[in-house]
């Protein structure tokens, strides 16, 4: 007996992303069934600019960092991909039928799903219940990007740095973060030499004692205080 499952069941995959295991249609289905499940360890580009985007990406599990690099080898990141996301970066060169506009690469060890562009336009195209929950899912994304927007327009880099800080340490539940001045400004979209500056002032507030590749919390207080600081 095979043990395909029947074409009107979605796929296991599919329980982890809330709107896709209740689809039924033909063409959506179609597109559920005609996916690829892979694997892959921290540190494999995913995606790399200019490439050619041949399918759409779902992240079952792990994270992954979109970013866009520039001039110099300097690198801004534009957002994350977690379990349960769709990679708005696919489906928007996808529908413009250009190659990847940015770079993607696993922050740790991660599954992703991938629905060939045929299937993936068609099913777009022609199931209700699909495009709803692609739609969906942009909503939330730009409201993502709109706020890295305003941040990187309107708001102080110290404060950004700052707040990332807070992030990463509440992120990690940790005092001592292992991280680099150049992860940092990758993660910023500015060069090392200028949160090195920063870092180092912070320090002489008494917020945190800076390490070899590590940053040490000693006042969650007043890094909070750096982060929202007035004009």
């Amino acid at each position: 007996m095979s043990s395909t499952p029947p074409r009107s069941t979605a796929p296991a995959w599919t329980q982890g992303f809330p709107g896709l295991a209740e689809i039924r249609d033909e063409f959506g289905m179609a597109a559920l069934h005609a996916a690829c499940q892979y694997r892959y360890p921290a540190g494999t580009p995913l995606m790399r600019h200019g490439d050619p985007c041949e399918a759409f990406i779902l992240m079952s599990r792990g994270t992954a960092r979109v970013f866009q690099s520039g001039e110099g080898g300097r690198e801004i990141a534009l957002f994350r991909v977690r379990a349960g996301d769709l990679c708005v970066l696919t489906l928007s060169d996808l529908i413009a039928s250009r190659p990847y506009s940015a770079n993607a690469i696993a922050e740790e060890d991660v599954e992703i799903v991938v629905i060939p562009a045929e299937q993936f336009r068609s099913a777009l195209a022609r199931s209700e219940a699909f495009r709803t929950f692609v739609l969906s899912s942009i909503a939330g994304r730009l409201c993502e990007i709109m706020g890295l927007v305003e941040q990187v327009a309107f708001q102080r880099l110290d404060l950004r740095l700052a707040c990332l800080l807070g992030q990463l340490f509440g992120q990690r539940n940790t005092d001592l973060l292992e991280v680099t001045h150049q992860d940092l400004a990758n993660e910023l979209g500015t060069t090392r030499e200028v949160v090195s500056r920063l870092l180092k002032e912070f320090e002489n507030t008494g917020c945190i004692r800076l390490r070899r590749g590590e940053i040490q919390l000693l006042s969650s207080e007043t890094l909070s205080r750096l982060s929202c600081a007035s004009p």
